[in-house]
């Protein structure tokens, strides 16, 4: 008897084990997807996205550090939301999820991507590197409503106030104010009243100073060449300053064999840098070992494409450190080229930079298996009608390319980036590609052009990493592709204000990358 009953148990058990089996577990809604991208043309935010079916409404989040922190929620029962009075110039995200009446079916969460705010509504010009010095700052406007009256300026780091400028009917009707006595290397933020009425307010970051040995060229006028002579004869280590609005030229090949930084000196009155003319080039004195070649604001500018170069090196050395910092550079066959002979550079950088009109030897090259650069960066620049963009027969240990804005580049049929031109064509460390905007390739001169472009070559032990960048409508990849760009549904010319001038000033507010993505210049 006792057997029976404890059969019996295991009977009743089983059953219960194949019903609770056999019961489904409670289905979540789909994920709910955008419809359209972020707008933002205010201080808010709106978002929309797909009904899904089933859901009796939405929550929606908005956080400003990827949902740690959670600025505002809303519930609504449409599919489209809102957040207003939000902070002017911050970048938000904004994520849903759709509720269902069993809560138990409510869907996970769906990031809706990121969009920044606008600056407040100003009449403040932009900043820019030329605005700056390292003791004062120029504050410049457009007249438009009411009289402006007043600057005060604000430490960065705590907002007090630093000193409060009255406008004088001169300063109004120049449009500007140089407000001098700050510190170098430090930031500031900048509010222009008019009466008691903020007309805009910005932040300035002004230069460290200089030090070391200078050598000040600006007060010899009416001598374009004083800096090619000038050059073999300053001390290591030296820092040249040139007069703003000047222009000084390399006529020759003009061989370095120091550490030197070139830059042009401060002016808050003339805006444009100095300019080097170039219908010759620098090259390297065989044998040399420099610690650093650096240009700095200054416009490099090439008599013509067929020959002309910023560095065309050909003779053994060693170089720790190469770069250029908002500087633009334009008209040359390549910006700089190694050849010939065994050239060593660890750290080649462009940062802030414009580089338009270059031709086949392009941006860097590495023309020769003897010469290597290890570390290649290109930040927070823009370049454009170029040929080529990197290149290189060595091998190298990292490649960078950040928060830049690139068009008609390279031309139709060539590389972006290039590693497999000879048998050494790895880069130990991988390429890096992350906040870019791609658009059309430069045409060819076929009829009609070819603007369908290659992306990056390299061998078998290289790892490339793409990510928060984006292709307008018109990229096509013949080979290569670069990975995991993100499709813009539009062309080149529907993102960008005026592409084949320069101005790259994105105008699609709906563009999902338009806070993160591309030179910062433009956003």
């Amino acid at each position: 008897m006792r057997n029976l009953i404890l059969g019996f148990g295991a009977v009743l058990m089983a059953l219960a084990s194949c019903q609770k089996e056999d019961l489904p577990e409670a289905t979540r809604l789909f994920r709910p997807v955008a419809k359209e991208g972020l707008v933002s043309e205010a201080n808010w935010v709106s978002a929309s996205w797909q009904k899904i079916t089933g859901a009796s409404s939405y929550t929606v989040q908005i956080s400003r550090d990827t949902f740690r922190t959670i600025d505002a929620t809303i519930n609504i029962d449409t599919s489209y939301a809102v957040f207003q009075d939000l902070k002017w110039n911050q970048l938000y995200q904004v994520q849903v999820k759709a509720n269902a009446q069993d809560t138990v079916k409510n869907s996970k969460y769906s990031n809706l991507g990121g969009i920044k705010t606008p600056k407040f509504p100003t009449i403040l010009a932009t900043p820019t590197v030329n605005d700056v010095s390292d003791e004062a700052i120029k504050v410049s406007w457009t007249n438009s409503g009411a009289t402006v009256t007043s600057i005060k300026v604000l430490k960065g780091s705590d907002s007090s106030l630093v000193k409060e400028v009255t406008l004088t009917s001169t300063d109004v009707s120049n449009k500007y104010k140089i407000i001098n006595g700050l510190a170098g290397s430090s930031q500031y933020i900048v509010y222009l009243y008019s009466g008691t009425t903020v007309r805009g307010w910005d932040n300035y970051t002004t230069k460290a100073p200089l030090s070391g040995t200078l050598v000040d060229l600006r007060s010899i006028a009416d001598r374009p060449s004083v800096l090619a002579d000038t050059l073999p004869l300053i001390p290591n280590g030296s820092t040249v300053i040139l007069k703003r609005g000047y222009t000084y030229n390399i006529a020759t090949g003009l061989s370095l064999d120091k550490s030197v930084t070139i830059l042009s000196g401060s002016d808050l009155l003339v805006t444009e840098p100095a300019t080097i003319y170039f219908t010759g080039n620098f090259n390297l004195v065989a044998g040399s070992n420099i610690d650093y070649i650096d240009f700095k604001n200054v416009k490099l500018v090439g008599s013509d494409y067929t020959g002309k170069y910023v560095v065309n090196a050909n003779a053994a050395a060693n170089v720790g450190r190469l770069s250029f910092e908002s500087c633009v550079a334009r008209v040359f066959r390549g910006m700089v080229r190694l050849q010939t002979a065994a050239v060593n550079i660890t750290n080649f950088t462009i940062n802030d930079c414009v580089i338009d009109s270059v031709g086949n030897y392009g941006v860097v090259n590495v023309d020769v298996a003897l010469s290597k650069i290890e570390n290649i960066t290109i930040k927070n620049s823009t370049i454009f009608k170029t040929e080529k963009v990197i290149t290189s027969k060595q091998n190298s240990t990292t490649v960078t390319v950040e928060n830049c804005t690139i068009n008609e580049a390279p031309l139709g049929g060539n590389y972006f980036i290039d590693y497999s031109t000879s048998g050494t064509n790895n880069v130990s460390g991988g390429i890096k590609i992350a906040g870019c905007i791609f658009g059309i390739g430069k045409g060819t001169t076929a009829t009609p052009p070819v603007t369908a472009f290659r992306g990056a070559r390299f061998g078998a032990s290289t790892n490339i990493d793409v990510s928060g960048s984006y292709k307008t409508t018109d990229v096509v990849f013949t080979s290569n592709d670069l990975p995991n760009l993100i499709a813009y549904t539009k062309s080149y010319t529907e993102l960008w204000q005026g592409p084949a001038t320069g101005d790259f000033k994105i105008k699609d507010n709906t563009f999902a990358g338009k806070a993160t993505a591309g030179d910062p210049r433009w956003r």
